[in-house]
């Protein structure tokens, strides 16, 4: 292969320079929400015990590798995609998803369904939002859907209302939320998370409980 064609090569593949930046910027932004996220982590744990046991730091560390992970697979994402590109948000939550257990060895702690009613194309902003608050609520369901330490079963939905907007689902087959638990003001930092990503994007969050599991509905604003 000559120079000629060597260069020609590499102009073609080359990544477009409005592309490159467009990635750029917002991965800088998820960056910076992850870091103002692992902010509100660390002021919790001040606030926690003075002392915290290996498996308590060792469940911090995961939930904070869990929000790197998710940086991460959509920055590989992004960099193939045009800055006008949708990206199917039921794709990519079976990506994420997968991606975080494995990455996390916790195959043996968690399996999941998906279940996907047709495609959900949503803007790339929301997208990462959108993973954080599910990776958050596998994180939890980890945790607290089985005292017993066996492992949990999580389903992920994704489709469309009576009104098309995009619905995502996940549910989980745990014990449930604590008697006289409300779901909109009462948890802990996982939960209070899961509220404020919510609300950032602007979409309805709804919670059901029972003794066969939890459920959290999100139904993001229309076009």
């Amino acid at each position: 292969m000559s120079s000629a064609d060597i260069v020609s090569l590499v102009t073609k593949t080359r990544p477009d320079s409005t592309l490159s930046d467009e990635v750029n910027h917002r991965v800088a932004n998820h960056l910076t929400l992850l870091a103002n996220l692992v902010q509100a982590q660390a002021a919790t744990v001040a606030k926690g015990p003075a002392e915290y046991s290996r498996d308590q730091v060792q469940g911090i560390l995961r939930e904070v590798a869990s929000k790197l992970i998710g940086v991460g697979q959509l920055h590989r994402r992004l960099v193939a995609m045009h800055p006008d590109e949708d990206i199917d948000l039921g794709d990519y939550l079976i990506e994420s998803s997968h991606s975080l257990v494995k990455s996390l060895a916790l195959e043996n702690r968690v399996g999941i369904v998906h279940r996907l009613d047709t495609r959900c194309p949503v803007k790339t902003e929301q997208v990462q939002t959108v993973a954080l608050i599910v990776g958050e609520i596998i994180m939890n369901a980890i945790k607290h859907a089985h005292p017993t330490g066996i492992p949990v079963e999580i389903s992920i939905y994704c489709g469309r209302s009576a009104a098309k907007r995009v619905i995502v689902e996940i549910g989980d087959d745990g014990v449930g939320l604590p008697e006289k638990f409300d779901a909109r003001r009462d948890g802990g930092t996982g939960l209070r998370l899961i509220r404020q990503l919510a609300a950032m994007i602007e979409a309805d969050l709804s919670i059901q409980s029972d003794s066969l599991g939890t459920r959290f509905m999100l139904t993001l604003p229309g076009a």
